[in-house]
């Protein structure tokens, strides 16, 4: 079977989707005008029988790498597992592979990769969440023509955007609404570090202040979005100010952290902790008691990133964005 599979050529997929090897070839390249229903069929035919185009010749005729480039701060995280497979789906329809770096929310090892990976490398770049600061994540976009940003407004002129519609601190300020409405009056914030982009503990507690929502300072801290973290600064949370009725994470696997230790600790949930977290992750919804979450259209953020990048890279040079929505979805973690 897999010597088989290793014969497929372009003219069995022509002859599988009904369609001139002409037509495949142009699908594959993203060249000339080829109608969307057909485009479909050629792509889905390229996956049915598993083809895969002659890289190095392709290399030689177009002075193309046919990878793209995607850079996200946590594999193991699968928040950006799912939009990884969004691209990558798309990638494959494309004819393209993906470059795959993760830079273990390290800063310095973003710049590193991103300073290491030019347009001879890759023919296209995706930049996910990135934890840099604007004054060092703009000017390595610039060497790149084709690239799309997750998660981070951008200048036009560099890049495409993936990005929620409604802007820094929504989950947190929508959460400790949501909470005040259920009548908690002592709420506790887990603010993640990332980067100079990313909203601050001061500006959620100005927010609220003016809904009449009282956070207090010592009520907060700030912790890497991963959940050994979570869990620690559950921990000092909880041990510091007892008093805590209700608890945000600034991610799912922050707020699974503070829920372990909330339990470890003695503590039910939801009757004498609640806790909310964001990304609306598989495991959210699995877990006993399940977490109260903000539903993210990952894979969807990612098939639309791949989209944008290849708009890009077939020489279109308008701006697009694409805005998606923050849902939140009340579980057993925060009735």
């Amino acid at each position: 079977m897999d010597q088989q599979r290793q014969r497929i050529t372009l003219v069995d997929v022509a002859r599988e989707a009904g369609v001139s090897a002409m037509t495949v070839s142009r699908v594959i390249n993203n060249t000339g005008r080829v109608s969307q229903a057909t485009r479909q069929r050629v792509r889905d035919t390229i996956v049915r029988l598993g083809y895969r185009p002659n890289r190095p010749a392709r290399m030689l005729v177009t002075n193309q790498t046919y990878l793209i480039g995607v850079i996200v701060p946590d594999i193991t995280n699968p928040y950006f597992s799912k939009i990884v497979q969004g691209i990558e789906n798309i990638a494959w329809e494309s004819g393209y592979s993906v470059l795959l770096a993760n830079t273990n929310e390290n800063p310095a090892r973003e710049e590193a990769i991103l300073s290491q990976i030019d347009e001879s490398a890759v023919d296209g770049l995706i930049v996910c969440s990135s934890r840099m600061s604007d004054d060092i994540l703009l000017p390595l976009l610039e060497s790149h023509r084709a690239a799309v940003v997750i998660n981070r407004k951008i200048p036009h002129h560099l890049a495409n955007c993936v990005r929620s519609r409604h802007g820094l601190g929504y989950r947190a300020n929508q959460s400790a609404r949501f909470l005040a409405q259920a009548g908690h009056e002592r709420i506790g914030y887990i603010h993640l570090k990332r980067s100079a982009a990313m909203d601050s503990i001061d500006a959620f507690i100005a927010r609220l202040a003016a809904d009449h929502i009282p956070i207090k300072p010592e009520w907060c801290a700030s912790c890497l979005p991963i959940w050994e973290a979570g869990y620690q600064t559950g921990q000092q949370l909880l041990t510091a100010h007892p008093e805590l009725t209700a608890i945000i994470g600034g991610n799912d696997l922050v707020a699974l952290g503070v829920m372990r230790a909330a339990l470890d600790m003695g503590r039910r949930i939801p009757d004498d902790l609640a806790v909310i977290g964001g990304d609306d992750i598989l495991l959210a919804s699995q877990i006993t008691p399940s977490l109260t979450t903000f539903h993210v259209p990952t894979y969807e953020v990612g098939s639309m990133a791949a989209r944008l990048l290849f708009q890009k890279m077939q020489g279109d040079t308008s701006y697009q964005e694409y805005l998606y929505d923050e849902t939140l979805i009340q579980r057993d973690s925060a009735p």
